[in-house]
């Protein structure tokens, strides 16, 4: 217990350290010292830097700001399950840029939907939801077209006079056999 004790409050030291560096920081001229000192901190926790520069969880908070609790937490629900739905976790890297653009502009799309409907059909908003609409199209067909250009992951064994072909997902299929030991 005394362990866990130390360790929140280690944290919780830390925690208030990078605070004040970032108050140090936010403003017009910061001082070198602090901003080196800011970025050192940050290259020491990649969880936090890459949870701090997740510019499209950013853009979704912000999108839906305006909305009731009950949509925004059942959107983000939405997201979570598009990202797991797309292969997120398993997927490459440019395959995961794509996967955040489509995700984003498919709530960009549904967001201006939602105002061009409360807009009763302004011409102005039907412009809009248009660009939306192709930019989503866009963003799921670059991500089909890398998929097909990355082809599926094929593994070929040969164990004695037999071969055996393995197509698909190789890394999910791991998981899988991991989980099930």
């Amino acid at each position: 217990m005394a362990k866990r004790t130390r360790r929140k409050t280690n944290n919780e030291e830390k925690a208030k350290e990078f605070l004040a560096l970032v108050k140090k920081t936010n403003t017009e001229n910061p001082a070198p010292k602090d901003v080196a000192a800011l970025r050192q901190a940050l290259e020491k926790d990649e969880g936090l830097w890459r949870r701090l520069s997740d510019l499209n969880h950013l853009a979704h908070i912000l999108s839906l700001k305006n909305f009731p609790a009950e949509i925004r937490e059942a959107t983000y629900l939405r997201l979570k399950a598009m990202r797991e739905g797309l292969g997120y976790e398993t997927a490459a890297d440019i395959e995961r840029l794509l996967i955040e653009q489509v995700e984003t502009c498919w709530l960009n799309l549904h967001v201006i939907q939602f105002a061009y409907a409360a807009m009763l059909g302004d011409s102005t908003w039907e412009k809009r939801v248009d660009a939306a609409q192709r930019r989503y199209m866009k963003a799921l067909g670059m991500l089909t077209e890398v998929r097909r250009r990355l082809g599926p992951n094929t593994l070929q064994l040969n164990i004695g006079a037999q071969q055996v072909n393995v197509a698909g997902n190789l890394e999910a299929g791991k998981k899988r056999a991991l989980s099930d030991e």
